[in-house]
């Protein structure tokens, strides 16, 4: 700036606002900015969140990879429906047929000169023999019930659906019962047919409608002989109790 005398006036240089503010800070440096704490809360919440999902996952995962090295289940689960019609079915018939003194239900004789005596069954036989058949169908059906939850124990599998395993012992029963309609007069074979049968049709119907193997399957019809003598012998004890 030039007055009227000739001499020149040099303006001062505005002071620096921010070395006023701040004394300590470098002129011409920015200031710094303070953290916001509910942002940084936030950062730290999103990332213990993330942590816990992906642990969540990781434990979902593990499970899963744990569920398809399970073995199978004894029973799967299915209709009991169909089956318990199938014992039903089977166990009428054998019933009818000592209602009507069915030929092979009668016990088979031999006369003095060795031929083959077949009498026919009274009344009497006839009640008898379908309250043997109703008795011995749900022993029968325990004993192998029996067998199968012995081999899940000894194979380590899970059971499964138990209302449908108690409804396919009672089908196998009931079906192994009908051998004893088997048309034979030579009374050796047809005793051993009526002791062995059952059991030797226990163990090939096992096969298919339990999807065990030939080896499980002849385990399983040990277990269910072994359940069945178990009961006998029970059965006897009581008797012997009450002193009949």
């Amino acid at each position: 700036m030039t007055d009227q005398g000739g001499y020149e006036i040099e303006d001062d240089p505005k002071p620096n606002r921010a070395s006023e503010s701040a004394p300590g800070r470098a002129p011409g440096r920015a200031p710094d900015h303070a953290p916001n704490p509910a942002s940084a809360k936030s950062r730290a919440d999103s990332r213990d969140q993330s942590g816990r999902e992906d642990h969540h996952e990781g434990h979902e995962d593990q499970e899963n990879e744990e569920d398809d090295f399970l073995p199978p289940p004894i029973s799967p689960e299915a209709d009991p429906k169909i089956w318990f019609v199938i014992g039903g079915v089977c166990t009428a018939m054998l019933a009818i047929s000592w209602l009507a003194g069915a030929r092979q239900l009668s016990p088979i004789e031999y006369s003095s000169d060795g031929a083959t005596l077949i009498s026919e069954l009274h009344f009497g036989q006839r009640i008898a023999g379908l309250a043997r058949t109703l008795v011995f169908l749900p022993l029968s059906t325990l004993a192998i019930a029996f067998g199968m939850l012995a081999l899940a124990f000894v194979r380590q599998r899970p059971i499964g659906d138990v209302v449908a395993l108690f409804a396919r012992c009672a089908a196998i029963a009931s079906i192994g019962m009908l051998v004893w309609l088997a048309p034979i007069e030579i009374r050796f074979i047809k005793q051993a047919i009526n002791l062995l049968g059952p059991p030797l049709v226990t163990g090939a119907l096992t096969i298919p409608i339990f999807k065990l193997s030939l080896r499980d399957a002849t385990l399983t019809t040990g277990y269910a002989i072994m359940g069945i003598v178990l009961l006998t012998l029970f059965a006897l004890v009581i008797v012997w109790a009450v002193g009949a």
